[in-house]
């Protein structure tokens, strides 16, 4: 009788199982995902894929860096609110739901859930131009960088570190290029944000 007190005992000591960490949201890529959503959107006139695109990058945290330009972007939750507002057409029921969604703030939650979110900024790059920065980066983590311009354009980011080497390049004559890459070493690293069209581009830079 003892042996089986003791064994009840011990059984109810066990410690209790942790509840698995959540894993933080990745902003960078919900931004990317609500472009290739957008994308979607366009190619088949759906009004409700590109609500869901809009939702996606209001979502995600932004910070404009000083060099924004003025104007916005056809990369921005309202410009993409507005693409949706055209494809619904005259559908009344939908229309007022792409405005409440519009209107509706932001969640702490999904803030929160962000971390402190992406580094924006607009930046017209004229046409069979780049545009150039430098970021320091921190060496062993990643460094993400994205520009989306104007549709239809052909744009390329060139990603060097401080001797010139070529890290990254993204040039598939697609609007939206991305390059992502893991430091070796913490420094200054230089971006080349280049524009092959014959066009000028308002092009939305985000980095991590």
């Amino acid at each position: 009788m003892m042996l089986a007190q003791s064994g009840a005992m011990a059984q109810q000591a066990a410690p209790a199982a942790q509840p698995a960490a959540v894993k933080p949201a990745d902003p960078f890529a919900q931004a990317i995902a609500a472009r290739q959503v957008a994308d979607f959107a366009r190619r088949e006139g759906d009004p409700y894929a590109m609500l869901t695109a809009a939702r996606m990058l209001k979502q995600v945290p932004m910070s404009d860096s000083e060099a924004a330009a003025g104007d916005e972007a056809a990369f921005s939750p309202d410009a993409l609110f507005a693409e949706a507002k055209a494809l619904a057409r005259d559908d009344q029921a939908l229309l007022l739901q792409i405005r409440l969604s519009q209107s509706a703030s932001g969640r702490g939650v999904m803030a929160s859930a962000f971390g402190k979110g992406l580094v924006r900024r607009v930046q017209d790059v004229n046409p069979r131009n780049a545009y150039r920065f430098t970021v320091t980066a921190k060496g062993g983590e990643p460094l993400r960088i994205g520009a989306i311009g104007d549709i239809g354009t052909s744009m390329y980011i060139r990603l060097l570190d401080a001797s010139g080497k070529q890290l990254c390049l993204d040039d598939n004559a697609d609007y939206a290029p991305v390059c992502a890459v893991t430091p070796r070493a913490s420094g200054e690293y230089r971006i080349d944000i280049g524009n092959k069209s014959a066009a000028k581009s308002r092009t939305v830079i985000l980095s991590n």
